[in-house]
C-alpha cells in the first residue's frame, strides 16, 4: 500500500508545471511600431510578479565596432528566455550576459566578451505589472 501511495506522490510531483526561472522573456516584436515585448518575471519587494515591458530599441554595439543607433538597430529573438548570468567562471566568459533597468527608463543587455561582446539598450515606454488571476 506504501508503495502505491509513494507512486501516486512522485506521479503527482511530475505533472506539477515548474516555475521559469526568473529573468526577461522576449513575446513580442511588431515591425510597424518598432516595439518590443518584453514580460519580467522575478521578485520584487518579497512578491513574485510578472510586469510587461514596452521597449523601443536605441542603441545597438558589437564588439569594438560602432554603435548603430535607432529603433531597427536592436536583435532580440521572440520567444527567448534572457537569464542574467554576470559572473560566469573565468573560462567561460562568452556566457556573461547582463540585463539591467536603469532608473532613467532604459533596459541595457550585455552579452558576450571581447571582440563578441553585444550591447542593446532600449528605451522603456512603459511597464505593467500584469495580475495574478
Amino acid at each position: 500500500m506504501a508503495g502505491i501511495s509513494l507512486a501516486l506522490v512522485a506521479l503527482s510531483l511530475g505533472c506539477m508545471k515548474k516555475p521559469e526561472p526568473e529573468g526577461y522573456r522576449v513575446v513580442g516584436y511588431d515591425a510597424a511600431t518598432h516595439q518590443w515585448t518584453i514580460l519580467r518575471n522575478g521578485t520584487f519587494d518579497g512578491k513574485y510578479m510578472t510586469k510587461r515591458i514596452t521597449a523601443v530599441c536605441s542603441l545597438y554595439k558589437w564588439g569594438n565596432h560602432e554603435a548603430v543607433y535607432g529603433p531597427e538597430a536592436c536583435h532580440l529573438q521572440v520567444g527567448r528566455m534572457i537569464v542574467p548570468n554576470p559572473l560566469p567562471s573565468p573560462e567561460k566568459r562568452s556566457e556573461f550576459l547582463d540585463v539591467f533597468e536603469m532608473p532613467d527608463e532604459v533596459l541595457s543587455i550585455t552579452e558576450g566578451s571581447g571582440a563578441d561582446r553585444v550591447e542593446q539598450q532600449f528605451d522603456i515606454l512603459k511597464y505593467e505589472v500584469l495580475s495574478d488571476k
